[in-house]
């Protein structure tokens, strides 16, 4: 007995000392942000003792010296601490890389990556941000395979081109000269952009602060279930939602400088008065072959020539050529822009509820006269769970902007204007006209001034109000409705001492548009979710959405004005009426689609989708047309031997094929015949009528694109290498074009299916970790992408018909092919005879006589090249040491050509009599007999200035610090980021121009590129 006793003390004092060696230890979780994380897990490591973060990333556990405990959360590294006695026992958990967009939004619903049957990428909020791009287009530029994203201007606010997969449009519009406006033939094959459920056309008001992720829909399998408005590839966005727990704000805001870089190199004086020698020695040289001398060099270098045929407006301009006195034109003109923006946001919730609030605004200057611009943003999401089954919420976003493009001519007058010439008299007065001999230029001082006035303001107002029923734990129900306003004002002034005007009261215009656009979306949605069997999952998608769109809009010009002051808020007082109009359209689209996702064992994954649209653009009786698609993809890292590779961590294998149908190249009543007046001549009588104005097309129906997608994930070394691999091929047929019709039909044109396209190509996105220790870390990340972009069929005479100044249609060529005489070299002076024969003179350009006539006409003319980039490719390089990082990120497009409208004005072989400034190029002489480019005035007859406008840009390059804990306390701060950015400061490229990826724009409208250095502070609390 009483060794039972002594057992039993002995058992109770051992069971004492465990329990009180035990705690109640607690602590906070939180990212690398300093943002707590509710729903971590801790767990003490081989037992069964866990908790949980709650809403505050706060926890509480029972645990001992020297236990080990685990956390781990989704989307953030696993860590293993020993616990050593320290209170507050504070994580900080790593983001895992590879699961970093784990969840991704696929339209009327997500998945986790690891789901995924068809081709999506997606940037997150970080991503989106990490740059300070004014707009998310912008830092969506270089950083996903397969999308291509290029600027259409270089002014502040200007739009841009987002191209995915090529271009599916036949476009008989000449390609490669978009106008005087930002606009671009490329348009008609944007993406479908969605905004928390809203169709949306203009992202480039969205604020990039209030994004939550990015995702970009790619192959038709993705995208099917938009059916006929995602054939060119989907972006859906998703604003920033609330999570319950403590409340947080932030605040964000950048300061910086624009300057101009890259700026073309154009003529200083010295250099100036020599090309104006050389250029009338050209011509002179020329006259001799004329007159049916041969000449030599010893000829051109003794030609006696007089510059003041050129320089000659006024003694003023001899005296300073005669003192070397010249005027920096472009230097004189160029300012810095200063460019800001502040954001506030606010986030929680408790009890069901949360909220997100956030306001925006950007301030930012151009570098040329008045250029500006200016955006006010709101954003605003509530959600209530009311109940177990019932959760309603309402999205809502705001956006104002106000675009000043100032003068369409401002940039190209500073670089064009002879630096021989004043720009003040000699009593400090602005000369109206400062190069006597052509009055086509007024003084651009004017213009940096204000007296040209080109005013864009828009207000964007979007919202999403939803119910959500959860009527079982399989099956939920959405209805939710999207309405989208937008209010938009252009207004254009053209002052007395503009170029168009030219001191002329009467020639003063004003120019004032007006439009109100109303659209909504209406979705319901009733989703399934079960197990078929423990090995097998079905989840379905039952969609019903109807798309209703209603524009009107006025337009007025009017000239002839006794002031400047009215600008284009008065046109009534211009007394030369030039235009007027009112317009009105509205536009339905009703749908009905079906989405299933089947698996087997969590790694045989099967979709299958179809959609049903109607389109009131179409034709009566083919308004309606069906889009399936399937895919499959096959998880063979989970199969039983490939368990044993260690080094391989995910292997996925992807096959999809799908069918959608596009609209966007019919308005809304192209298919219809409508009235329009006529004159009518009845013996001596003349009256007004009307007649058929159109030719109506009662077969019209959707264009069809077919895509077969391969695909290949891959991970290997715990994903610290990761491969994504896409080929694809798509065809569109019945591709709606509008084809020239014989003037004997008594129309100019149809509109209909007559043709057939296709994209095929290969995309390639590389993820890598090179270094990673306790402290430093390097990551790369590189994405490429190669398209083969070809018309395959073209109804009728469409074959080889040509539009514009440089585009073809042609079968087996891109639809935005390049079309012109192809130049095979100079003449030489040893080639005198043979260039006679086609009437050119040594200093030209030698054609190909593709032919062999004798002749260079039309029919010697070929395909020389595309808009579209051979490839583009984009490459970030990250580096962390400690709370130090630095990022440097680069993209490319390669083997683009096409028409420079810039070389058509600057070139020093642009025949004009060296009259204006030009850039510096290698230009023929005859003792410059292996230059690149021809004589100077007489060395270009036709039209050629066709180059090559392939680029390396360094879009950024960024360093930021995040302060420490330590400091952090002190502030009583949750997270504090300071950062230094510089925006595009080198590019790479041949091309002389300011840009080369605004070279296809006209140099009309066109302004520098600039280099941006923005320092940054982001703060919560």
């Amino acid at each position: 007995m009483e060794k039972i006793k002594l057992l039993l003390i002995a058992f109770l004092i051992g069971y004492a000392n465990t329990s009180w060696a035990q705690a109640k230890v607690s602590g906070m979780v939180t990212d690398s942000q300093n943002m707590p994380i509710p729903g971590v897990n801790v767990l003490v490591k081989g037992t069964s003792i866990g908790a949980a973060t709650d809403f505050d990333g706060n926890y509480q556990i029972a645990t001992k010296q020297g236990d080990v405990l685990v956390f781990s959360y989704l989307g953030y590294q696993t860590m293993e601490i020993t616990y050593k006695g320290q209170l507050p026992f504070n994580v900080k958990l790593k983001e895992d890389a590879s699961e970093l967009d784990e969840v991704v939004v696929i339209g009327y619903g997500s998945v986790k990556r690891t789901d995924l049957t068809g081709a999506v990428e997606s940037l997150d909020a970080k991503a989106l941000t990490e740059q300070k791009k004014t707009d998310i287009g912008q830092a969506l530029q270089g950083r996903i395979a397969g999308v291509d994203v290029r600027a259409l201007s270089n002014k502040p606010g200007a739009p841009l081109s987002i191209d995915i997969r090529g271009n599916t449009v036949i476009k008989n519009t000449d390609a490669g000269r978009d106008g005087i406006s930002d606009s671009t033939d490329d348009d008609l094959s944007k993406p479908l952009y969605v905004v928390d459920g809203v169709f949306f056309d203009d992202i480039n008001i969205l604020n990039p602060a209030d994004i939550q992720q990015m995702d970009i829909l790619k192959d038709a399998s993705a995208t099917a279930i938009y059916g006929s408005r995602g054939a060119n590839g989907v972006v859906i966005i998703t604003t920033k939602n609330g999570i319950e727990g403590k409340t947080v704000f932030t605040y964000e805001a950048t300061l910086g400088v624009r300057s101009a870089t890259n700026a073309p190199d154009v003529y200083n004086g010295d250099e100036y008065v020599d090309f104006v020698d050389k250029a009338l020695r050209s011509t002179a040289w020329k006259g001799l072959f004329n007159n049916g001398y041969t000449p030599t060099v010893e000829d051109y270098n003794n030609l006696a020539v007089d510059i003041s045929r050129e320089i000659k407006s006024s003694n003023e301009e001899a005296d300073n050529v005669a003192n070397r006195r010249y005027t920096d034109w472009a230097g004189d003109y160029q300012h810095a822009g200063i460019q800001t923006s502040h954001n506030v946001g606010m986030s929680g919730g408790s009890d069901g509820l949360t909220y997100n609030g956030g306001v925006g605004y950007l301030s930012d200057e151009g570098v040329v006269g008045i250029e500006g611009y200016e955006r006010y943003n709101l954003s605003a999401s509530l959600s209530k769970k009311v109940s177990d089954k019932f959760t309603v919420g309402l999205k809502t976003y705001l956006a104002l902007s106000e675009r000043e493009e100032g003068s369409r001519e401002l940039f190209r007058s500073t670089l064009r204007l002879a630096p021989t010439v004043n720009s003040f008299d000699s009593d400090g007065n602005v000369i109206l006209f400062p190069d006597d001999q052509d009055k086509r230029f007024t003084n651009p001082y004017y213009d940096a001034d204000g007296a040209w006035k080109t005013n864009t303001k828009s207000l964007d107002v979007i919202a999403n109000v939803f119910l959500n029923f959860k009527a079982t734990e399989w099956m939920s129900f959405k209805t939710q409705f999207a309405p989208n306003l937008k209010n938009t004002r252009f207004g254009e002034f053209r002052g007395l001492y503009t170029k168009s005007s030219r001191n002329e009261p009467e020639r003063i215009q004003s120019h004032y548009d007006a439009s109100f656009k109303t659209s909504y979306t209406w979705d319901n949605i009733l989703d399934f979710d079960f197990d078929i069997t423990e090995d097998q999952n079905l989840k379905a998608t039952l969609i019903s959405s109807i798309y209703y769109n209603q524009l009107e809009w006025s337009d007025i010009e009017t000239r002839d004005f006794d002031t400047d002051a009215y600008l284009y808020y008065n046109t009534s007082a211009g007394l030369d009426v030039r235009q007027y109009s009112t317009n009105y359209i509205k536009e339905t689209l009703s749908s009905f689609a079906a989405r299933v996702n089947y698996s087997i064992l969590d790694k045989y994954l099967f979709t299958f989708t179809g959609r049903y649209d109607g389109s009131s653009r179409l034709a009566v009786n083919n308004k309606w047309a069906f889009f399936p698609s399937a895919a499959f993809a096959w998880k063979a890292s989970d199969e039983t031997f490939l368990q044993e590779a260690d080094w391989l961590s995910n292997l996925k294998l992807r096959l999809s094929y799908g069918e959608s149908g596009s609209d966007s190249s019919v308005s809304a009543y192209d298919t219809l015949a409508f009235l329009g007046g006529a004159d009518y001549v009845f013996g001596n009588i003349h009256t007004n009528g009307v007649d058929v104005n159109g030719l109506p097309n009662y077969s019209l129906t959707w264009e069809r694109s077919k895509e077969v997608n391969v695909g290949l994930d891959l991970g290997v070394l715990k994903n610290r290498i990761r491969l994504n691999l896409e080929l694809y091929r798509k065809k569109t047929e019945g591709a709606i074009l509008e084809r020239t019709l014989s003037n004997i039909s008594g129309y100019s044109s149809a509109i209909g299916n007559y043709g057939s396209v296709e994209n095929k190509g290969i995309e390639v996105t590389l993820n890598t970790v090179n270094v990673q220790t306790e402290d430093f870390k390097w990551a790369t990340s590189i994405n490429f992408a190669k398209n083969k972009n070809q018309i395959l069929k073209l109804d009728g005479d469409l074959d080889k018909e040509t539009y514009g100044t440089h585009g073809v249609l042609q079968v087996g060529q891109p639809v935005d092919a390049i079309y012109s005489y192809e130049v095979e070299g100079i003449w030489q002076l040893d080639e005198v005879a043979e260039a006679a024969v086609y009437g050119a003179f040594p200093g030209q350009y030698k054609y190909a006589d593709v032919d062999n006539s004798g002749t260079i006409g039309a029919e010697d003319k070929k395909v020389l090249g595309s808009v579209s980039p051979d490839w583009i490719g984009g490459m970030t390089n990250t580096f962390t040491y400690k709370n130090l990082d630095l990022s440097i990120q680069v993209y490319t497009r390669q083997g683009v050509y096409g028409h420079s409208e810039f070389y058509s004005h600057f070139a020093p072989y642009n025949g004009d009599d060296a009259t204006f400034n030009k850039i510096k190029l290698d230009y023929w002489t005859p003792n410059n007999p292996d230059a690149k480019y021809p004589a100077p005035e007489y060395g270009h007859p036709g039209e050629w200035y066709y180059e090559d406008l392939s680029f390396v840009k360094i879009g950024n390059i960024g360093l930021g610090y995040q302060f420490p804990d330590s400091i952090l306390e002190k502030l009583k701060m949750s997270s504090l980021r300071l950062s230094l950015d510089i925006q595009n400061p080198f590019t790479f490229t041949d091309y002389k121009g300011p840009d080369p990826e605004t070279g296809l724009q006209n140099s009309y409208n066109a302004s520098y590129l600039t280099k941006t250095v923005l320092f940054g502070l982001k703060l919560s609390y």
